[in-house]
């Protein structure tokens, strides 16, 4: 009996105080959900009590920002679009052996500087020489019998077909050598042109073989770019042109003029080709080396040229840029809506809002808004 009185003592102990927890909890999550309404409470009239002083305290225009400006001037613009050449040359040629033989010389090196007409190699032509030693003995003689032929004929002695057969023999005979010394000739390979000896395939003792190449001769000195450009700027170049060319594989840029546009439209690309002459003195450009081409599409001589960094849009679309302007002792920036046009390297040509007198306000711009004083800095 005891011990039951005992343990629902023990119980009844135990749910007041669970009962008392769960109550503490209930109180603090109440005092926490209050709280969060009156910070909700504080920050809207935080908000509109700030909206407030802006419209009324007359002394917030008066703070100052300060600010970089730069001074606009009209100047020239240029627009230009990109597209890749490669390097060519007229006088680059494989020269081949016309005729078939054994190599007797080579009489250059490669890397050898040659003139036009210069013997580049000889094949054996003893067998053709041979032929023509025989047939100029046979000329002599031939000749000596037509003008002895010529002379009798010239004194009624004689027939006319003897006089014709003998001038026929010796004029057959003239062709004759004349052709066999031509094909001699073939027995020397010379250069069609002046310039470098490129590369040297056959060596001596080889056989000559008119199907494969023999030397590569090249003529760096007359180069040119060639470039094929889309046919939407066909209106909008000219020859006369400027481009600049940089060849990446040499780190160098060059300054060419367009010397030839293209009368055709390629139907598989819809492009043009334009040509440009380059001056290789320096020996520094080779044929199919790639370049870099920036071709003038647009120039106008005076213009107003702004940083493009310095336009500014408005959620509808706009341009805008703020100008300074003094009033009063003071320096205030005012929003002036503009239209810019074509933009290259970092500058864009401004078309209406600007008549290239103004100053614009440079850093600090993103700061600021219509009306502010500012103060301008160099």
């Amino acid at each position: 009996m005891k011990l039951f009185i005992y343990t629902a003592i023990v119980a009844l102990f135990l749910a007041s105080c669970a009962q008392e927890a769960t109550t503490d909890l209930g109180k603090l999550q109440s005092r926490r959900d209050s709280l969060k309404i009156a910070r909700t409470n504080i920050s809207d009239e935080l908000k509109a009590l700030e909206l407030e002083i802006n419209d009324v305290d007359t002394n917030i225009n008066e703070r100052v920002t300060n600010v970089t400006v730069l001074a606009l001037t009209t100047a020239p613009f240029e627009h230009f679009f990109n597209v890749q050449g490669v390097v060519e040359t007229d006088q680059n040629a494989q020269i081949f052996a016309e005729a078939a033989g054994k190599i007797t010389s080579i009489n250059v090196k490669e890397g050898d500087q040659v003139t036009k007409g210069q013997v580049l190699m000889t094949i054996d032509s003893k067998i053709i020489g041979n032929q023509i030693d025989e047939l100029k003995s046979r000329l002599e003689l031939t000749k000596t019998l037509f003008e002895k032929q010529e002379a009798l004929w010239k004194q009624n002695i004689g027939s006319e077909i003897q006089f014709l057969q003998s001038k026929n023999n010796y004029e057959s005979l003239q062709q004759n050598l004349e052709t066999l010394q031509a094909q001699k000739a073939l027995y020397n390979i010379t250069a069609p042109f002046a310039g470098i000896v490129d590369e040297i395939n056959p060596k001596i003792g080889e056989m000559a073989n008119p199907a494969m190449p023999a030397f590569r001769l090249i003529n760096t000195e007359i180069m040119y770019v060639k470039a094929d450009i889309t046919e939407r700027y066909i209106g909008q170049i000219k020859e006369g042109d400027k481009v600049m060319i940089h060849f990446p594989s040499a780190d160098t840029k060059v300054e060419s003029k367009i010397h030839r546009i293209g009368s055709f439209i390629n139907p598989n690309n819809r492009s043009f080709k334009i040509k440009l002459l380059l001056d290789n003195s320096d020996k520094m450009l080779k044929p199919n080396m790639l370049g870099e081409l920036e071709v003038r599409d647009y120039k106008r001589d005076s213009a107003v040229v702004i940083p493009t960094s310095l336009i500014q849009i408005t959620p509808t679309g706009e341009e805008f840029v703020y100008v300074i302007k003094e009033n009063g002792g003071q320096k205030t920036v005012v929003k002036t809506m503009i239209e810019s046009g074509m933009t290259y390297d970092n500058n864009s040509e401004v078309l209406k809002g600007l008549t290239g007198s103004e100053t614009l306000v440079s850093q600090g711009a993103r700061s600021i808004k219509d009306g502010d004083v500012v103060k301008t800095e160099a």
